[in-house]
């Protein structure tokens, strides 16, 4: 997944990103009858795409222009066995909270407008129960891949969710909650020194940067012209103008 930063001459918007988690859906190990969440992440981070970028992992159709993380729910895929009988697992989405002013969007796989957006504050009613399955047919078997969840400003955002087997055969598990934080990405800085375009940058550990170049702003004019590993601390990019009567960069993170 990736995180923007987007910058023009002497000033500059900064933008971020993250990677592909599953939570494992399966069957309560004590009562072998209750769905229950067997592994996975309960906090997940999102990070702004401009709009026209997309997180990297089957992901091309989602627009961008949100804070945005790709999370796969999973059916019995690693960690239980498939039930004899089947399960069909769909996830319900029980409550929303976060920032005010905040909105909360899902993002089918392939979808090119959100699937559904609550606000936070929501809480589900029968009459408003969004869902969605977790495998990709009949099976109850599987997951889908390039689901996105997005924000549309930073903070955190706390989902609560509820797995059902839409068969009835096994009970619903208890609702678990996940928290997606939205995060600003680092300050870029850039200057002249001498005929060189000098950036720099506080970066995050474990994370990647590709220093991205334009002279239109175009969404499919941008060349990679550095990668470099984050440290934590700062990083310093430079290249000579050239004589470009204009040039606009971004900083791209991802993990």
């Amino acid at each position: 997944m990736k995180n923007h930063l987007l910058l023009s001459a002497l000033c500059l918007t900064a933008l971020p990103l993250l990677a592909h988690d599953h939570i494992e859906i399966g069957l309560d190990a004590a009562t072998q009858s209750q769905l229950a969440v067997v592994a996975g992440p309960s906090q997940e981070l999102a990070t702004y795409f401009p709009q026209g970028e997309a997180p990297s992992y089957d992901t091309q159709n989602f627009p961008g222009a949100a804070y945005a993380s790709i999370l796969t729910f999973s059916a019995f895929d690693a960690y239980s066995p498939p039930p004899e009988l089947g399960a069909v697992v769909r996830i319900d989405v029980v409550s929303v909270t976060g920032p005010e002013g905040g909105t909360l969007s899902f993002w089918e796989a392939g979808a090119t407008t959100a699937t559904f957006t609550r606000a936070s504050g929501w809480t589900s009613s029968p009459s408003d129960a969004p869902s969605f399955f977790a495998s990709e047919d009949g099976t109850g078997w599987g997951h889908i891949h390039g689901r996105v969840f997005s924000t549309n400003k930073p903070g955190d955002f706390d989902v609560t969710f509820q797995a059902v087997d839409a068969t009835g055969e096994y009970a619903s598990s208890t609702t678990f909650t996940i928290r997606f934080t939205a995060i600003t990405p680092p300050q870029l800085a850039i200057n002249l020194q001498g005929g060189d375009i000098h950036l720099s940058y506080s970066s995050r550990a474990n994370l990647s940067y590709d220093v991205q170049s334009s002279t239109t702003l175009q969404p499919n004019d941008w060349t990679t012209i550095e990668t470099l590993d984050g440290t934590g601390g700062l990083l310093e990019f430079s290249e000579p103008l050239g004589g470009r009567p204009k040039i606009f960069y971004r900083l791209v993170e991802y993990q």
